[in-house]
């Protein structure tokens, strides 16, 4: 009699060991916005390539302002997974440069004027860059987003989540050594990898520019002073589904989410016996205060929040379920 008690209690020590497990791994994720990044991430796939790729005189000096195709490039292809090298590159900055100049009146590189020494130069913005990108490479609204004012944890979840972020800046103000350049020039470059006080960047500008270092406020700084825009490019199908002219409310709602959510389980851990009415009582407060309040932000939180916590209960009740039907299937067993 002891050997089968003491493989009844196996049993159940076994099933809910297995059902914690994937509680644990499987639950918190109906929530598409979930607010979780790694500390430290790299996008380690990504090819740098300067934006004079073949780095020499004459190379910088005809690329003098292709740091805008350098970093499409970089983002284009490695998403797309398609091979390219500094001689590829160097050819497709041609091509990009020769289809804005002759095909959108974009004056690229043009280094002299024959009666002048006059340079006709001209930046693209990141609004034009994704211009380029659909024109060019046939992106569309779909899977090509421009993101304004983004926050510092909207980037991070974005490079958590292998977008390649392409950003603008100023040389001036990136104060990057490494630069030739003797002017505050335009400038953009590709955010890879962040760690917990800066962001790792590939940039265009300089030949010692892979994964080059900058302050989280710098960054964020760069993109306030021109224009508060980033660029996400996708592979040809969205997959997610995620609609980024909302990702920093998003973000901030989930977040809260997270936290409310963390609470009530730590809250629950607590409740041996009534774990279903404590859940249940949470549930009905949640429908009175989503009733009293019509602001938009607010019931995205109650709603992202009723879908998480009636999931929990769900599993709860399968769960209490689930151990009557086993012990009485063991009982019946054991009887016999």
């Amino acid at each position: 009699m002891v050997i089968k008690f003491f493989i009844f209690i196996l049993l159940l020590f076994v099933y809910s060991f297995s059902y914690s497990y994937n509680f644990n791994n499987n639950t918190f994720n109906y929530y598409i916005w979930e607010y979780i990044y790694e500390k430290s991430y790299i996008i380690d796939n990504v090819k740098f390539i300067a934006q004079a790729p073949l780095q020499t005189k004459e190379n910088w000096f005809k690329n003098y302002e292709s740091c805008e195709e350098a970093a499409l490039i970089m983002s284009h292809f490695t998403i797309n997974d398609i091979y390219y090298d500094e001689f590829i590159a160097d050819k497709e900055i041609d091509k990009l440069n020769d289809y804005q100049e002759f095909t959108l009146w974009i004056e690229r590189n043009k280094v002299h004027n024959v009666d002048s020494n006059k340079l006709y130069i001209r930046d693209i913005t990141i609004k034009e860059i994704q211009n380029v990108a659909k024109l060019y490479y046939w992106y569309t609204e779909s899977n090509s987003h421009i993101i304004n004012s983004p926050s510092l944890e909207t980037i991070k979840y974005l490079l958590s989540n292998d977008y390649i972020v392409i950003i603008p800046s100023y040389t001036k103000t990136l104060a990057n050594p490494n630069f030739n350049l003797l002017t505050n020039s335009y400038h953009v470059i590709n955010l890879v990898w962040y760690d917990e006080n800066q962001f790792i960047t590939h940039d265009p500008g300089t030949s010692k520019g892979a994964f080059y270092k900058y302050d989280y406020s710098i960054i964020l700084e760069w993109i306030k002073q021109n224009w508060d825009d980033i660029l996400i490019l996708e592979w040809k199908i969205n997959k997610d589904n995620i609609d980024f002219k909302d990702i920093n409310d998003e973000i901030i709602v989930s977040r809260k989410v997270n936290l409310i959510f963390n609470k009530i389980n730590r809250l629950l851990d607590k409740q041996t016996n009534n774990q279903e009415e404590f859940l249940t009582k949470i549930l009905d407060n949640l429908r009175k205060n989503n009733q009293n309040n019509f602001d938009d932000k607010n019931s995205k939180l109650f709603s992202a929040l009723d879908i998480k916590i009636r999931n929990r209960l769900e599993m709860i009740i399968d769960r209490r379920k689930n151990l009557a039907y086993l012990s009485e299937k063991l009982k019946k067993h054991f009887d016999k």
